[in-house]
């Protein structure tokens, strides 16, 4: 029963838990944690600023991207049916990185591998600017290959660093992606509006991906990442721990919305609302900024609330907010709604990567490569069935069905062990 045991009897596996994620013994009630005044725990703070510019700069990126994607498909040629492939591809290699390549990566040293996912994702910014229209897929499988990498080492350092110093820095961790949605959508846009080519935008957001690979690589930890089992096939780790399913479906039904407001609240503004596409820019960045503050306020009551309440309480508001959203045909209506939407959803993912330290102790990086895979395939299959849903019906029906996914956070937050129940069953 998931509700009663969230991690393998000791005789299912050969290691015992780190000294990290001893800890991990109930779902809700807030683990034991060094003191913030400790040597340790001081020492693990000073990561933290590193740690949260490596992910800014990857928002960053994907702010940029948002804005920039118009110009490239135009000065590329490329149809939305070429543009959508390109980007399956893309989602596809971060799945086969996660899946095949994280795992084995474990060997070295957390530093190391979180510099060099940052300069990947880096070296595909500068290589989407550059390269000619038949050579574009390299550039993507660049970019999604970063993606895997960081989306797996910058949550299981920053897990890592949150039990050593009892903050709340997966919260943080994602706000500084929001934030840095916020900041590459309005660098995107200044560079347009001034009439300068695409090329600039990427140029300087694979600039920022260098530089914060640097940083981490200077002042992050020496240790390796918590390897586990020493599987080089990441799915295994749910035959370890059963229980992962848990946050892999709320992380699942998190990005398909959040990857989806990506891809569609613009259109559907646009498209089926009648809004301009400045007011659709406007509206990505409020709904990056909502993701941002969602996130810093629920780094602050996370451990008050305990993760299960944060998941079910996430998922009822982003139904709310883009209830209204898909109800209503005015643009100002729509666009709080996705305020509402944006903050709400924001606490899901970040609380669900904090299950895994619990699920999975002393497997964390094969246990987030996991829940990460799972949650990365439904950009791989919902690009075509939303499209599907938009050109069959409206819009509206596509946004009714996105929004429908909410109600699998909450049912997964639902599963997840209530407070005071022990989640082991050694």
């Amino acid at each position: 029963m998931v509700r009663e045991s969230i991690a393998p009897a000791a005789s299912r596996s050969n290691r015992a838990p780190t000294s990290a994620c001893n800890h991990a013994r109930t779902m809700e009630v807030p683990p034991l944690q060094p003191p913030r005044s400790s040597p340790i725990a001081e020492d693990e703070a000073r990561r933290i600023p590193p740690l949260l510019a490596g992910y800014w700069s990857f928002g960053q990126y994907w702010g940029t991207w948002v804005i920039v994607v118009v110009e490239l498909n135009r000065h590329r040629g490329l149809s939305y049916g070429r543009n959508g492939l390109l980007l399956a591809l893309l989602s596809i290699v971060a799945v086969l990185v996660m899946t095949f390549g994280a795992p084995r990566l474990t060997r070295f040293p957390i530093s190391g591998l979180i510099a060099g996912s940052l300069t990947t994702l880096g070296v595909g910014a500068v290589a989407m600017a550059v390269l000619s229209t038949g050579t574009l897929w390299i550039a993507f499988i660049l970019v999604g290959a970063g993606n895997g990498l960081i989306d797996v080492f910058l949550n299981v350092e920053a897990q890592r660093v949150e039990v050593a110093t009892g903050r709340p820095v997966l919260q943080w961790l994602h706000a500084s992606y929001a934030a840095g949605g916020v900041t590459g959508a309005i660098v995107g846009g200044a560079i347009v509006a001034a009439g300068a080519n695409y090329p600039a935008a990427l140029a300087i957001a694979g600039l920022l991906l260098f530089l914060t690979a640097a940083w981490n690589a200077r002042r992050g930890a020496n240790t390796r990442a918590q390897a586990g089992d020493p599987s080089t096939f990441s799915l295994s780790a749910f035959r370890r721990h059963p229980t992962l399913w848990v946050p892999a479906l709320v992380i699942l039904f998190a990005f398909l919305v959040e990857g989806s407001m990506d891809t569609w609240s613009g259109l559907y503004l646009q498209d089926e609302l009648g809004a301009s596409a400045s007011k659709a820019a406007v509206a990505f960045a409020a709904f990056s900024a909502s993701l941002c503050i969602g996130r810093l306020f629920a780094g602050r009551v996370l451990f008050g609330f305990g993760r299960r309440i944060t998941i079910v309480l996430s998922g009822i508001g982003a139904a709310i907010g883009g209830g209204v959203a898909a109800a209503t045909s005015s643009p100002a209506v729509v666009a709080v709604a996705f305020l509402i939407l944006g903050f709400a959803i924001s606490a899901s993912a970040p609380a669900a990567f904090g299950l895994v330290d619990e699920a999975a102790p002393g497997d964390q990086a094969n246990g987030v490569a996991a829940v990460t895979t799972v949650g990365y395939s439904g950009f791989v299959w919902s690009p075509p069935i939303f499209g599907w849903i938009a050109q069959a019906f409206d819009l509206r029906a596509a946004m009714v069905v996105i929004v429908s996914t909410t109600a699998g956070i909450v049912v997964a937050g639902w599963l997840a062990p209530r407070a005071g129940r022990d989640v082991t069953t050694d």
